[in-house]
């Protein structure tokens, strides 16, 4: 029986990427082809070439690697001698079936077509080929790319060369081995897939949902009520009457979940209450694919923010040493995702306003009063000019964003925006670490009250941690004595410091038990979405 023609097209589709496809030739069931070279070079060499369209086909998802991987194996086939001989095709079929536990789309890697009996030779020599090299990739860098879901995203993603992976899978026979060794090896990691395992491996529990609708508060009378009392304490019949038991079930379910335990039920509490057993596994498909964009190596000992956590966690040596609570920034003023090295530290800083806020925030006050912002310490100085001056001295009524040519900054002292020390880690984001005059917002459970930058619950035990750790021997009286003389002063790290700013909505604490937060950002839903698209 002649096999079918073997079509190529090559479309181009909206981002730019090439995606390559190939028609699927079938054979009746228990036909063997023995693939041939000159086979495999035809087909790959039209590899970004146009052809025409056809009915059925096949989507590659490394066409460029499949070419160059052939290219430098003389086209030679290698699933139907070298490899199958040696079971590493049933490896690689596995191993995509395994993919799904951490949260990937086996449909994606051509798993039917690739089990398939009628498949042809020639379609399982080149799919599985495409499907080897694209599980490499997604396993180590991401199946998706944080930037075009993630405009925050900036860590530099992780290298990798599936081409010459491959040939080192077919040079050993190890297939699985090979793929496996490719997944982030962080514990932290595998606490995640293990934690998904078990989601997916308990029973389903359906229960009522609770309504939306408008703020349910203590003393409040509501038929949503019983139905939130029945989604806390179980079935059974209940009075609509917020009383003082629901109220401590509220608060205690608000904290375990990480929101502001106030006991009022408003749009983000029912986002939690409401939560089934598939949401959780995808917030922890979302954080899987995270993990797989974080860079290659990570320091040993490094200052980690999660961002969804409000939680800075000072690491030596692999394990945590210091963790404290932070404000990050709103939900219109992100704090960006990126990696830097903290070089220096200011106390007594000044606070140089940045354009944006000073601009948006600022110049309406100093229309209002700038006798108060001067109060509170605020200069300034004009254009072409060396020297500070009170902002009060200044006409601001006339004056708009696009005249504001005044450097902005506030002196040191009690009410300074940046408290009494701050962390310089200089980057394109301008954004530090720093304290605040304002400790009153660290008592709430989600804080993300900042324009960016990081403010810090306690900075002077991350100034004594960061310089004992740079070997500089200070102390917490030290530290007090110095910034209390009410002196600017910088001090320079002999050792830059690595920050690493994430943000993880599910992730573990230091008993790898995975603890799930509220994604302030809106940012796991795009991230699912692609990663559940074939």
């Amino acid at each position: 029986m002649p096999v079918d023609t073997i079509f190529v097209v090559v479309r181009r589709m909206r981002d730019g990427l090439i995606f390559a496809v190939l028609c699927v030739g079938l054979l009746s069931s228990g036909q063997s082809w023995a693939v041939e070279s000159e086979s495999i070079r035809n087909f790959t060499e039209e590899l970004g070439t146009e052809a025409a369209p056809f009915e059925k086909n096949q989507g590659l998802l490394s066409p460029e690697d499949v070419r160059a991987f052939y290219r430098r194996n003389k086209h030679q086939a290698i699933w139907n001698t070298i490899v199958r001989g040696s079971e590493g095709y049933r490896q690689l079929l596995h191993a995509i079936e395994n993919s799904g536990s951490h949260g990937f789309n086996v449909n994606s890697y051509h798993l039917k077509t690739l089990s398939d009996p009628q498949t042809s030779e020639f379609a399982k020599e080149i799919l599985a080929t495409d499907a080897f090299l694209a599980q490499a990739r997604h396993r180590r860098i991401g199946a998706v790319s944080p930037q075009t879901l993630d405009p925050d995203w900036h860590l530099k993603l992780g290298e990798i060369n599936s081409v010459a992976i491959l040939e080192r899978a077919v040079a050993d026979g190890n297939i699985a081995e090979r793929l496996e060794a490719l997944w982030p090896k962080s514990h932290e990691y595998k606490a995640l897939v293990a934690k998904r395992a078990e989601l997916l491996a308990a029973p389903s529990v359906v229960s009522i949902a609770v309504p939306p609708g408008a703020i349910l508060k203590p003393g409040q009378s509501d038929q949503r009520i019983a139905v939130l009392k029945a989604r806390l304490f179980g079935a059974g019949d209940y009075s609509p009457v917020y009383d003082d038991e629901l109220l401590a079930a509220v608060k205690a379910f608000q904290f375990s979940a990480g929101l502001e335990d106030d006991g009022v039920v408003g749009p983000a509490t029912l986002e939690w209450l409401n939560a089934v057993q598939f949401s959780w596994v995808d917030r922890i498909d979302a954080n899987l694919e995270r993990w797989r964009w974080l860079p290659d190596e990570i320091p040993e000992t490094h200052l980690r923010i999660n961002i969804a956590a409000f939680q800075l966690r000072a690491i030596k040596k692999g394990e945590d040493s210091l963790t404290m609570k932070v404000i990050v920034g709103k939900l219109y003023r992100r704090t960006p995702v990126f990696m830097e090295t903290m070089k220096y530290l200011v106390y007594n800083p000044y606070w140089n306003v940045p354009y944006s806020i000073a601009t948006k925030d600022k110049l309406p006050l100093l229309k209002k009063d700038a006798a108060a912002l001067e109060a509170q310490g605020y200069e300034v100085r004009p254009a072409l000019s060396e020297r500070f001056v009170g902002v009060s001295s200044v006409d601001w009524n006339p004056i708009t964003p696009r005249q504001f040519n005044y450097l902005l900054r506030q002196k040191p002292g009690p009410r300074n925006a940046l408290g009494q020390i701050k962390f310089m880690l200089p980057n394109q984001f301008s954004v530090y670490l720093h304290d605040t005059p304002d400790h009153s917002l660290f008592k709430k459970q989600e804080r993300g009250f900042s324009s960016g930058c990081v403010r810090l619950s306690d900075p002077l035990r991350l100034a004594e941690w960061v310089l004992q750790n740079d070997g500089q021997g200070v102390t917490l009286d030290t530290l007090r004595k110095q910034i209390g003389s009410g002196d600017t002063q910088t001090v320079y790290l002999k050792s830059p410091l690595p920050v690493l700013i994430v943000y993880f909505t599910a992730f573990t604490n230091g008993r790898d038990e995975v603890i799930f937060r509220r994604d302030l950002y809106q940012r796991d839903g795009a991230i699912v979405e692609e990663l559940r698209k074939e």
